[in-house]
């Protein structure tokens, strides 16, 4: 055999030598957690509370005016919504509507058997829906009533 063909096969018997024993030992994964030593810590699981507990700790409803409805389902959550206006044609309450909306109020129209009510609102705090009906009252002249939402 010629001379340099033997000196390629020795170097090549070397190089394999030299990885089949140097592979294993930088892929054992020992430098993986030399260089990652911080620890990850996962937060504790979350209490969550069931909503009939904070459901039964809102605070108690003023007593209702008289020209307000009375709820018709069995939940302790009351919204409420300001009754502005009830007319018999559906383009009135629309025009209606979108004045209040122009103004700046979240009004909508419930049409509920032959009439069709503008209502302002929901509003979870009833306070705050009086609040309205103050403001409403000294800027539009209309004095709304209060009625549960929906």
């Amino acid at each position: 055999m010629d001379r340099a063909v033997k000196q390629r096969l020795v170097g090549a018997v070397i190089l394999a030598a030299l990885l089949v024993i140097l592979i294993p030992e930088w892929l054992d994964g020992a430098g993986h957690k030399s260089r990652y030593i911080k620890t990850v810590e996962l937060p504790s699981e979350p209490v969550i509370r069931p909503i009939e507990e904070l459901m039964d700790k809102q605070p108690p409803v003023k007593s209702q005016p008289k020209n307000t409805t009375t709820p018709i389902t069995s939940s302790s959550i009351n919204a409420w919504a300001l009754q502005v206006g009830s007319f018999s044609q559906e383009t009135n309450a629309m025009t209606m509507r979108d004045q209040f909306r122009a103004n700046g109020y979240p009004a909508y129209v419930v049409q509920k058997q032959d009439s069709y009510r503008v209502r302002i609102g929901p509003e979870l705090d009833r306070s705050r829906i009086e609040n309205l009906q103050q403001k409403i009252l000294a800027e539009q002249k209309i004095k709304g009533i209060l009625v549960n939402h929906p």
